[in-house]
């Protein structure tokens, strides 16, 4: 890390309070907070966006491994796989089940989603454990639209949703039902398409106080090994169940079930995964003239269940793991209009020692200054695992911790963030067990967000440059430095540049690190309302850039897309 850099990025935004007016504050709830203070998020990094535009957010790393309908991973701010916690209106559902940790955010339906609320930098303060790198939620809030989408495009992709939305005296009633399949193409080279057929449905019922959401994902998977293989699929079910008591913007009482089933099946053998985890959720805030108090309890019961038998690995695990935690915060505006966050959580879990995670902010006229920490718990497979080839997990492992400070200046059309990450305890396979490593692994980067508007003409970009090294110096892998997207809107019409840098990879055929040039791809895209519809065309890939991501895994060609979404 360089403290010529560091400092000259401090003095010179630090810089900026000074010089800078203060403005009108504009009311934004974020609900991935938990703290209904409206101005809590002016010292954290959060984006809000709808969800088909998660890969445009800087420092947001969505590693699918070939088309559609296979495994996606999420890389924040250069940390693991497993160091961005994914949650639904609040309440984590992670799938446990995971050997290592990792949830694949491909595989959750975002139908009935409003946003996802994107927040970077360790939220362990606020929801414990695995919320390392960043948190990805999904809000959801019932409303009156009703609608029917159709779609039709390459690979013989279909894709039907169904929208009703009505009142019932006080009572809103929403219901979002889809259906999606394709043929796909094949993940590694060879005659067989990898398609998918996944079925999802969402529904809501709220009359203010109570809300109860129900959540259902059963999807169907090709898939393939290194090389193409037939009789090979999955199936992923997730069933989730949310009922929250909220009589006002200051309390909640939340209770969440989460059910994760996923099975392989290779000609007939079979590896399949459970996951329970209940969780009840209770907070409250109070608040005075300039500062808001927060304080909230959160029960986590969890089950883990998976055998394997696939190619003859046979392991197994069985385990209940419970969490209490306990959290508060102050949010202060003081008579100088500096925004002041002070947050501690406090972790009980059954399976490690306690945890205490913390995070301090500050924000005036835009400018923002923070530091926090977070963990990751060891997956009960990693603790408690074992298998035919002589694994046996290690019940002494203690989790992994994060330290992240940051600085940024905030506008309401640009962005800057710098920021620097150290995590230690990271967990390493050795000897037939995974142990924690006494090496630190390192990321720093900055993030560069600007909107122009030229008339008619709106030009978006987002540009991310982050280094990430393990505890040797190497680069970690398929985390490029560079990343850039860009959009130009002209009326209905759009443009967009995608830039994946180049980064190191594991060669799929000798299993050696190899350097992987980066990708440029462009997509456009139309739409049009003609009355109570709206008809729309997109083409991905347009100049058909051919590649692989990761290393032996087929990424689409051009193709197509086109629909219409008819309201009544």
């Amino acid at each position: 890390m360089v403290f010529s850099l560091r400092t000259l990025v401090l003095v010179l935004l630090w810089s900026v309070i000074i010089a800078t007016e203060v403005k009108a504050e504009l009311e934004v709830t974020i609900y991935a907070f938990r703290n209904s203070n409206d101005l809590t998020h002016k010292t954290y990094s959060y984006d809000v966006v709808p969800s088909e535009n998660l890969n445009t957010v800087s420092s947001i790393n969505l590693l699918q491994s070939g088309p559609d309908g296979q495994m996606t991973s999420l890389f924040t701010r250069g940390t693991n796989s497993n160091h961005t916690l994914i949650t639904y209106n609040g309440i984590p559902i992670k799938d446990n089940s995971t050997p290592l940790g990792t949830d694949d955010i491909s595989q959750h339906s975002f139908l009935g989603i409003n946003s996802l609320e994107v927040i970077k930098g360790p939220m362990s303060s606020v929801y414990g454990p695995n919320a390392v790198g960043g948190t990805i939620n999904m809000v959801s809030q019932p409303n009156t639209e009703n609608s029917i989408d159709v779609s039709y495009g390459s690979n013989n992709t279909k894709q039907t949703t169904i929208k009703l939305g009505e009142y019932y005296g006080n009572t809103i009633v929403d219901l979002s039902l889809q259906k999606e399949t394709s043929n796909g193409i094949s993940v590694a080279d060879g005659d067989e398409d990898d398609g998918y057929n996944n079925t999802n449905y969402h529904l809501q019922i709220s009359n203010g106080a109570h809300n109860f959401k129900k959540m259902q994902t059963h999807n169907k998977v090709d898939l393939d090994g290194r090389v193409d293989t037939i009789d090979y699929t999955s199936s992923w079910k997730f069933d989730n169940n949310y009922y929250s008591w909220q009589p006002n913007k200051d309390t909640e009482i939340t209770v969440n079930n989460a059910n994760h089933k996923r099975k392989y099946d290779k000609s007939g053998v079979q590896d399949n995964y459970k996951n329970t985890t209940n969780t009840i959720l209770g907070k409250h805030t109070l608040h005075n003239k300039k500062s808001s108090y927060t304080f909230g309890t959160e029960h986590e019961f969890t089950n883990v269940k998976f055998d394997t038998a696939i190619l003859g690995y046979v392991s197994n695990v069985n385990k209940d793991r419970t969490n209490n935690g306990y959290f508060f915060s102050i949010d202060n505006t003081t008579e100088h209009n500096v925004q002041l966050h002070t947050g501690v959580r406090i972790d009980t879990p059954n399976t490690f020692d306690n945890q205490v995670t913390y995070r301090v902010g500050a924000e005036k006229n835009g400018v923002r200054l923070s530091y926090a920490t977070g963990y990751k718990a060891p997956t009960v497979y990693e603790m408690y695992g074992k298998n035919n080839y002589g694994f046996l997990g290690n019940s002494s492992l203690i989790p992994e911790k994060s330290k992240t400070w940051e600085i940024g200046y905030k506008t309401d059309s640009h962005k800057f963030v710098y920021f620097e990450s150290e995590i230690d305890n990271l967990l390493k396979y050795d000897t037939n067990t995974y142990v924690n490593d006494t090496k630190q692994s390192e990321q720093h980067g900055v993030e560069l967000n600007n909107t122009f508007t030229f008339g008619k003409i709106q030009l978006s970009n987002s540009l991310s440059y982050t280094v990430s090294k393990d505890g040797d110096n190497k680069d970690m892998l398929r985390r490029p430095n560079w990343q850039n997207t860009s959009t130009v809107y002209y009326d209905n019409f759009y443009v967009d540049f995608n830039y994946f840098g180049k980064h190191k990879d594991i060669d799929a055929s000798t299993y050696a690190r190899k350097d992987i040039p980066a990708v440029e791809t462009f997509d456009i895209g139309y739409n049009i309302d003609v009355d109570d519809t709206t008809f729309f065309w997109s083409v991905n890939n347009v100049f058909d850039k051919s590649y692989e991501r990761p290393d032996g895994y087929n990424q689409y060609d051009r193709t197509f897309n086109l629909g219409f979404r008819k309201y009544f």
